[in-house]
């Protein structure tokens, strides 16, 4: 039966791991979830984190391209959003690999997103980052709250924006698969109507937009509605194939 499920492959926002996605399995049984996390998450203390785009997407491609050998789907919030379009950008045009779908979340659409990384690219402080992430709230009051975890964490964090600037600099690319875009009717970084429509932009098949209630981390306070809508369309994707 596992052999029938689609593969799918989640990522995660910045400075988040994509373990989260774990509890999604049982709300989607149609699928495999797979959460892919970039290192130094997952291995031993020290490991060096992704900064760039050329380096994550190979990592990347190596490590899930035998996952996308059958049928298989990504989905990511925030930044693992724009990762998971990028990585679908080189599954499909290096390896000739389709999705079925692709589920964008919380993602500003790539010419506002580049717009957003410019102002971040000039400060990358631990005092900027601290402040940035008070004002998108969704981190845990147990990390904000302690200095010594909060450093820990800041290395990682501060990677993962540099990844974002990087990303933020690649040129319009679109793929074949449709793209499903779910916003938060209440997050302050999204705005409905431009991102929808410079999302459709980048697919070649067709766009939709679902809305749900929450702020930017939605994808954590409002998760089961998420998995909802993902599970309504990977059901519409599995009636399709047969």
């Amino acid at each position: 039966m596992s052999q029938d499920r689609i593969s799918l492959l989640c990522f995660s926002y910045a400075g988040g791991s994509a373990s989260f996605y774990a509890r999604w399995q049982r709300l989607l049984p149609m699928a495999q979830v797979i959460p892919v996390d970039l290192p130094p998450r997952g291995q031993s203390p020290g490991a060096p984190a992704f900064n760039s785009r050329e380096a994550t997407i190979t990592y990347l491609l190596e490590q899930v391209q035998s996952r996308c050998r059958g049928r298989f789907a990504l989905f990511g919030h925030s930044l693992g959003g724009r990762l998971a379009f990028e990585l679908l950008v080189s599954l499909e045009q290096r390896l000739e690999l389709r999705a079925e779908a692709l589920f964008v979340s919380g993602c500003l659409a790539p010419e506002r997103f580049a717009v957003a990384m410019g102002a971040y690219e000039r400060d990358l402080s631990d005092q900027r980052l601290l402040q940035v992430l008070q004002d998108l709230g969704g981190t845990p009051p147990e990390l904000m709250s302690n200095p010594e975890l909060m450093q820990q964490a800041l290395p990682v964090i501060r990677a993962d924006f540099q990844l974002a600037i990087d990303l933020s600099r690649c040129p319009p690319a679109q793929v074949s698969a449709p793209i499903h875009l779910i916003l938060g009717d209440n997050d302050p970084v999204t705005d409905q109507q431009p991102d929808y429509s410079g999302w459709a932009r980048q697919t070649l098949g067709r766009c939709q937009l679902t809305t749900v209630a929450g702020d930017h981390f939605f994808i954590r306070t409002n998760f089961a509605a998420v998995a909802e809508t993902v599970a309504r369309t990977l059901r519409e994707v599995t009636a399709h194939a047969y």
